[in-house]
């Protein structure tokens, strides 16, 4: 009967002990393909536009820190050959965009405004008043560096991915800091 105890014992010591080495074994297994497949989603877009994968063409633009545009907002200029966009929380917008006539936008959380030199120059002095960073311009450019639209904000960064020839998305910039300016 001792015997048979011990037996027992022994048989669930490694019963269970092989259990664990398989978990441990599956564990590091599904840890490895993890890393790979987040690897692989973090270096995809980068070469997604030479990889040619069907359904996935991937192209983005960038902003490009322009003293010009800056000094076009600052001014109260409005380009002709744009429609202007603004994305924000009450009556002053976090980013103004304006989008070259040719090229459609996609809303999402971008308003379309009809601009004039007074909202433009109500908008620029409440701006640089309230946020946290002064805002400045930038050129939008496509995927080849030809500029598309400016960009106003006091948020250095943004995604502009290239949908098809005439289509682009900017996504929205988060709310910038506030100095905790007076916004009337």
């Amino acid at each position: 009967m001792k015997r048979l105890r011990v037996n027992i014992r022994l048989h669930k010591k490694r019963f269970w002990s092989e259990r664990i080495n398989y978990m441990q074994s599956l564990q590091s297994d599904i840890f490895r393909k993890m890393i790979i497949l987040t690897c692989i989603l973090m270096v995809l877009p980068v070469f997604s536009s030479a990889l040619e994968i069907p359904g996935l063409k991937l192209k983005y633009g960038k902003l490009e820190r322009s003293r010009e545009v800056t000094n076009k907002f600052e001014t109260y200029q409005i380009l002709p050959d744009h429609k202007y966009y603004t994305h924000g929380w009450g009556t002053v917008p976090y980013a103004i965009i304006g989008v070259h006539n040719k090229i459609k936008l996609r809303k999402g959380l971008w308003k379309e405004v009809e601009i004039t030199a007074q909202l433009l120059r109500s908008w620029v002095g409440r701006m640089d008043s309230i946020y946290g960073y002064p805002p400045y311009g930038s050129r939008i450019l496509d995927h080849k560096g030809n500029q598309i639209g400016v960009w106003y904000s006091s948020k250095q960064w943004t995604t502009v991915v290239i949908e098809e020839e005439n289509q682009i998305a900017v996504f929205a910039p988060e709310a910038p800091g506030f100095r905790g300016g007076s916004d009337k």
